[in-house]
């Protein structure tokens, strides 16, 4: 039994309240949400950096969830970035359903009113940024009562007449400002469904041709607080990487919309720009996840997606894994990773080969030393007292690692406080 691979814990349950996978998901229960979010964490195309990785999962009694596989340092990063992804999950993002955002560009649409009039609005034109615009251009038309004619697009946009832009969500302007570039129409209002205050006042007050802009609801600002520790220098970092033409070097949680989500972006050191990053939502609860999920799995060149295990218990077993523990079959072998109890403690993982691992296999599947070696000495040709001997000695060096657990043994907790 030889340390190999590494372990990277994706969801703790001992140090993320049930109550938030729950939420995050969307599902009733901890096994269908466990499953939801491995499902999530599988339809990103970010796995091809990340070939022969493998999903391990256990939904008690506390879920688990982690990768395992050989990675580089980069590729290190890459996952600390998937657990950062999954940690902004769990802080109850917000998600958004086809009635709430009715109900939100309600508001949108009353907010146009109270600040133009009715009567003004009937003159002006109207332009979605695609593709989550025009859904909610299509709801706040009939908001406002507009005349299909006061539909147009962002190039065809008459100059002389006020041109409403309509996003779903802005987080940077950076869509905005594309956007911008494409209309020559000379009085823009813009009307992101979801945005910070600041950053509607910052594309006010950098862009001439905005006369206002206007959200149905507002994204907090999760920015470090000013005069707080390590504020400067995240702000420096930000602007540089931003740029001095950016409209707010603030940041938010963002949003999920039941069509689509905002994309994610990641810093890459190298390239020295944004890339793409990893997308978490459920599948379950977004269209644009769900069709590229499918695609993914659909798609005969696409190899990369890591395979899932739930690591199930098998009842009223002699013999089970620790409490702790997370196992899968990988590359002829069997790999045994034990889940450290600090988040800043590193897994200790286990390769088993050949009659071993089958033995940890069969172990896990029959819940019976006994069974296991019945099962073996039907497949193998040597005698029980050789293989009793060995598997002894693999048992009470599996358990000495805290890796077994037999029911003359209580749970012991391998992990002491520094």
């Amino acid at each position: 039994m030889i340390a190999a691979n590494l372990v990277v814990t994706l969801y703790d349950g001992t140090r993320v309240p049930a109550a938030r996978l729950l939420s995050a998901t969307g599902q009733p229960d901890i096994t269908s949400a466990l499953e939801e979010l491995a499902t999530a964490i599988r339809a990103n195309p970010l796995w091809s950096r990340l070939t022969g990785s493998a999903l391990i999962g256990r939904y008690e009694p506390a879920p688990l969830l982690a990768v395992v596989g050989t990675f580089t340092e980069e590729q290190q990063a890459l996952l600390m970035q998937l657990r950062d992804q999954l940690d902004l999950l769990m802080q109850e993002r917000e998600f958004v359903d086809y009635p709430h955002a009715e109900a939100v560009c309600g508001r949108l649409a009353e907010r146009l009113v109270a600040t133009f009039s009715a009567e003004f609005l009937k003159s002006a034109q109207f332009a979605a940024i695609p593709r989550g615009g025009l859904i909610v251009l299509g709801m706040l038309a009939y908001h406002l009562d507009l005349r299909p004619e006061q539909l147009t697009t962002l190039d065809a946009a008459a100059v002389e007449k006020t041109l409403f832009v309509v996003d779903d969500c802005s987080l940077s302007g950076t869509r905005f400002r594309e956007s911008l570039s494409l209309t020559a129409a000379d009085d823009v209002v813009f009307c992101p469904l979801y945005a910070p205050e600041a950053l509607c006042a910052g594309i006010v007050s950098c862009e001439p041709r905005v006369v206002a802009c206007l959200s149905g609801a507002t994204l907090e600002d999760t920015t470090p607080a000013p005069g707080g520790a390590g504020h400067e220098a995240w702000r420096r970092q930000r602007l540089a990487r931003l740029g001095d033409d950016c409209y707010w070097p603030g940041q938010t949680l963002g949003v999920a919309f039941a069509w689509c989500t905002p994309r994610t972006r990641r810093w890459d050191e190298t390239a020295g720009r944004f890339v793409e990053g990893w997308d978490v939502v459920p599948p379950s609860r977004c269209l644009k996840r769900r069709l590229l999920l499918r695609r993914l799995e659909n798609d005969a060149i696409v190899d990369y997606l890591p395979t899932l295990t739930l690591n199930i218990p098998y009842p009223g077993a002699d013999i089970r894994a620790h409490d702790r523990v997370l196992w899968c079959c990988k590359d002829d072998g069997v790999i045994v990773a034990r889940i450290p109890q600090r988040a800043a403690d590193s897994a200790s993982v286990y390769r088993l080969d050949g009659i071993s691992a089958k033995f940890w296999q069969l172990l896990m599947i029959q819940g019976s030393m006994q069974r296991a070696l019945a099962a073996l000495l039907g497949r193998y040709q040597v005698s029980r007292e050789r293989l009793e001997a060995d598997m002894d000695a693999l048992v009470e060096q599996m358990r000495a690692e805290g890796l077994l657990v037999c029911n003359d043994q209580l749970p012991q907790d391998h992990d002491t406080d520094a």
